[in-house]
């Protein structure tokens, strides 16, 4: 199987995203330092499961009580076993995720500690990280580009954290408190719903939270309070049960107070979730999802956002681009390799005003088979998205569609890969149109080899009727740095990426360069 998709394919499932273009930058690079440092399941406490970001409560306390009465989880077939972790699931966590063991006299491992050096130059801009983890126990961001920013988080042999600098504040399903990367959209069926991670360590150059953050708890609840420093008071109360959880949630500051609460609950195959909040007016969202059997799931989310809504941290799951005035109802459904998802909304304080977009209509279609002959893999994906958006004219209703229809072939064997996108859009009334691009490269079979190379050349065309037909496409880039530029109009482009990575007894050397028709980008990463 291909690595490179198949870990793509487990960001855009643990994301809810329906492809790379729909993710931001933050998540993007989370994904990536959790492939690069997986958290290890036997071996992190539930206040550092619960800080990554991979699981629900339920889930943590679920993983927890498996492993105090069976012990250690040896592979990744086991994991499947333990209670609201499904097949699917587990194939994606695969990627983020590592199963060390305690030694055989039950204490747990000694791990130096590791540390990660990142410089990096893009025109006349210099950017650096560094990252260290001392095992599970703790770990530190310093980043620095416009502004210097920093994250520390310990975590205790008991299920207490504590988290000093920035931290993010994910809470709930994000009605109320919600850090970094919401989706604007429902592309696929495992983006109607979120996992809280409450307050955890960041390493974003642009974090939300300042301050000091604590959590702790027991088996059967866990119990968060943060600080910022404009003045936010934040916290979060849960309750664990045996198939599901419920928790309080508070914001108290300038221009923001508000509380809500939120559940998660099992029944078998089918699982109910939700969240209820209280800010200057109450708004609330709540679904339910079904999943019958392996690659198979239905999704149904109804949601209200009244306009005098006050929640402006929120980032819970929406078609419009504030959490406020909106009623909406979406549904999606996976069989296998195929994927479609619908979602409507409908604005009552503009339509009352007679303000354009007052309601609107998105559906996604997906298909994305993969075939294989030995060494040889070939991966289709089909997508096809309606948009309609309604607007007053001459006191009637007219309607605005967006047709955008893409296909991408992608192939690869050997360390040879190619990859071809072919997308068509018609927008309103404006002219039809298109974006195509074709890539080669090739990339070390081997992830074990000291040496690695991997070198990437790409041609871009497009022609569209300026930025309302605009297209966005993902481009690879320097490792962490997320890059979705939007084409409009006649343009084109070339681009190359080359990675030289050597992996020493005791460090590892990684050096990257991207150069375009624009601008020419260099980076250098260190391990020890």
């Amino acid at each position: 199987m291909n690595i490179l998709v198949s870990l793509t394919g487990a960001m855009l499932l643990l994301s809810g995203a329906g492809s790379l273009e729909e993710l931001g930058p933050d998540e993007y690079e989370r994904y990536c330092s959790l492939a690069d440092r997986p958290v290890c399941l036997n071996l992190a406490s539930a206040a550092r499961l619960r800080s990554c970001g991979l699981f629900s409560d339920y889930q943590v306390a679920s993983l927890q009580h498996y492993i105090e009465e069976s012990g250690d989880i040896l592979s990744i077939s086991e994991l499947g076993t333990v209670p609201g972790f499904t097949p699917e699931l587990v194939d994606a966590l695969s990627y983020f995720v590592s199963l060390e063991s305690h030694s055989p006299a039950g204490a747990r491992k000694r791990k130096r500690l590791r540390q990660d050096v990142m410089i990096r130059s893009s025109g006349s801009s210099l950017s650096g990280k560094y990252h260290a983890e001392a095992g599970e126990r703790a770990e530190l961001w310093l980043s620095s580009r416009e502004r210097l920013t920093g994250s520390l988080a310990i975590y205790g042999k008991r299920p207490w954290k504590l988290v000093l600098g920035d931290f993010n504040a994910r809470l709930g399903q994000g009605l109320l408190v919600w850090s970094g990367f919401s989706l604007s959209g429902f592309s696929s069926t495992s983006g109607f719903s979120k996992n809280a991670s409450a307050f955890s360590a960041t390493g974003s150059w642009s974090p939300s939270w300042r301050g000091m953050a604590a959590g702790y708890g027991g088996r059967s609840w866990q119990a968060s309070l943060a600080a910022a420093a404009d003045g936010h008071l934040l916290g979060t109360l849960s309750a664990l049960g045996s198939s599901g959880s419920v928790a309080a949630n508070f914001i108290y500051g300038p221009g923001c107070k508000g509380v809500s609460a939120d559940w998660k609950k099992s029944f078998g195959h089918l699982s109910l979730f939700g969240e209820a909040a209280l800010a200057g007016s109450a708004a609330f969202l709540a679904g339910c999802s079904w999943d019958p059997a392996y690659e198979l799931s239905g999704v149904l989310l109804a949601r209200y956002y009244p306009s005098d809504y006050q929640a402006p941290m929120a980032g819970a799951v929406r078609s419009g681009s504030k959490t406020g005035d909106e009623a909406g109802i979406s549904a999606g459904l996976r069989i296998r390799w195929f994927s479609a998802t619908a979602d409507m909304a409908f604005h009552p304080e503009r339509w009352k005003k007679g303000k354009k977009n007052y309601q609107q209509f998105r559906s996604v279609l997906g298909a994305s088979p993969q075939f294989s002959a030995g060494s040889w893999i070939l991966s289709p994906s089909l997508r096809w998205t309606e948009r309609m958006q309604l607007s007053p004219a001459a006191g009637k209703a007219l309607p605005e569609w967006r047709h955008d229809l893409r296909l991408d072939l992608k192939t690869s064997k050997n360390g040879l890969e190619g990859a071809l996108r072919l997308n068509g859009l018609q927008s309103g009334k404006h002219r039809p149109g298109a974006l195509a691009y074709l890539e080669a490269g090739y990339a070390t079979p081997s992830d074990t080899a000291r040496l690695r190379i991997s070198m990437h050349l790409r041609g871009t065309v497009c022609r569209t009727d300026g930025w309302a037909s605009r297209i966005y496409a993902y481009e690879r880039d320097l490792p962490g740095r997320f890059n979705v530029p939007a084409w409009y109009g006649d343009m084109y482009g070339i681009s190359a990426v080359a990675s030289i990575k050597y992996r020493g007894k005791r460090s590892r050397h990684q050096l990257d360069l991207r150069a375009s028709l624009k601008d020419f980008r260099i980076q250098y990463f260190l391990r020890l």
